[in-house]
């Protein structure tokens, strides 16, 4: 499964922790150095899974990295290329955001996002990356990823 991971810089090393417990190992992108503008957009449509780990606003139209700097932009989504994988986002009020509805008018077949706000911890797996790791370790397995989910989580489908 190629992964694209795309997250704060100062939760790479737990991202990488879970996504190796889930059995996926890849180096993330992260924020800074790249920002909603330098972001490689077009990288989005290689990617079976795109993880992303950024602080998010309910109704916002941006993800951040660290230091609130402007990581994504759904118009980056919406200028991107086509898109053909699952979108994770882990951060906070992913589902109260334009993401979802952006990943998937792009082409995106499921994007699983966040209600409410989540926590995890700068090193070792915190409830976000365990919740992450556990969907990512049912989309590798084949499972229907709901058997993953927790409340707290929400799943929008490219309608075919």
């Amino acid at each position: 499964m190629k992964t694209l991971v795309y997250c704060y810089r100062s939760g790479m090393i737990n991202n990488m922790f879970g996504l190796m417990q889930a059995g996926i190992v890849t180096h993330p992108l992260t924020s800074p150095p790249l920002t909603a503008e330098t972001f490689p957009y077009e990288r989005l449509a290689d990617a079976d899974l795109i993880y992303i780990a950024l602080h998010g606003a309910a109704k916002g139209c941006r993800l951040y990295g660290d230091g609130k700097l402007a990581a994504l932009s759904v118009e980056g989504i919406l200028a991107g290329p086509e898109l053909h994988g699952v979108v994770i986002m882990e951060g906070c009020y992913g589902a109260k955001t334009a993401f979802p509805r952006a990943f998937v008018e792009r082409g995106a077949r499921m994007v699983i996002s966040s209600r409410e706000k989540t926590f995890d911890r700068r090193y070792g797996l915190g409830e976000a990356g365990r919740i992450g790791r556990d969907l990512v370790r049912a989309l590798r397995d084949g499972r229907d990823v709901r058997s993953a989910l927790r409340g707290e989580f929400e799943v929008v489908e490219r309608q075919v």
